[in-house]
């Protein structure tokens, strides 16, 4: 089976003046495969989410490469990085970032706007996106007024507005119960099915850790 992500050698450390440099990722070498779920676990601070902001690109590594479907991607320009994520990659991040003045249909829409495509459109798409995760009968709904879940369902929404191969989530899991994440669980498993959408989970949730096809776990910026 193919990698749709392969990563060789990839470090990044913070920090200019060595006396104070910390290495968060290390010599990490891995391949994602296409059309799988694939978990990074560990503890915090292990550096799960750096290389997930790798992969994500939004960030660069200090050395090895970066590989999207075959195409270097470690020094590109942030332009060019945009442009990959725009049209590649959905992204779940830890807090869902919603905007709490707009309606669940016009925080979906936001991505598709950025790529010039008319609002009613955008909306229109929005809108069944939202019915597939079924809050058709939440669309207008303002951000205070969805539960933890629905709050969670509107933000996946968002991350699939511009159908991407790739959806990477950070800790997706963290803010909801149990019961809500086996239901986000159950709904990866379509998106996996009908769609051959490859998914990247970071989580120490060990449901989560189980759940998927490979999982990598790291401690101290390693792969172990």
């Amino acid at each position: 089976m193919n990698a749709i992500i392969t990563t060789k050698n990839v470090w990044k450390s913070f920090g200019r003046e060595e006396s104070r440099k910390v290495d968060a990722v290390k010599d990490v070498t891995i391949e994602i495969l296409k059309g799988r779920k694939t978990a990074l676990g560990g503890p915090s601070g292990s550096g799960k989410t750096t290389l997930l902001g790798l992969m994500m690109l939004l960030t660069t590594p200090t050395k090895g490469k970066i590989f999207i479907e075959g195409e270097d991607v470690s020094m590109i320009s942030e332009v060019f990085r945009a442009k990959i994520r725009r049209e590649k990659i959905g992204l779940i991040l830890q807090a869902n970032y919603l905007l709490p003045h707009l309606t669940a249909v016009e925080n979906v829409a936001l991505p598709k706007l950025c790529t010039d495509v008319p609002r009613k459109q955008a909306e229109k798409i929005a809108r069944d996106k939202l019915e597939q995760l079924d809050l058709g009968h939440r669309l207008s709904f303002r951000v205070a007024e969805l539960s933890g879940g629905e709050q969670q369902r509107v933000s996946i929404a968002r991350a699939l507005i511009n159908n991407p191969k790739i959806l990477i989530a950070d800790e997706p899991g963290s803010s909801i119960d149990k019961k809500l994440t086996m239901d986000l669980l159950k709904l990866l498993d379509k998106m996996v099915k009908d769609d051959a959408m490859t998914i990247i989970l970071a989580s120490h949730n060990s449901r989560i850790l189980d759940w998927a096809d490979q999982t990598f776990m790291m401690d101290e910026g390693k792969i172990v």
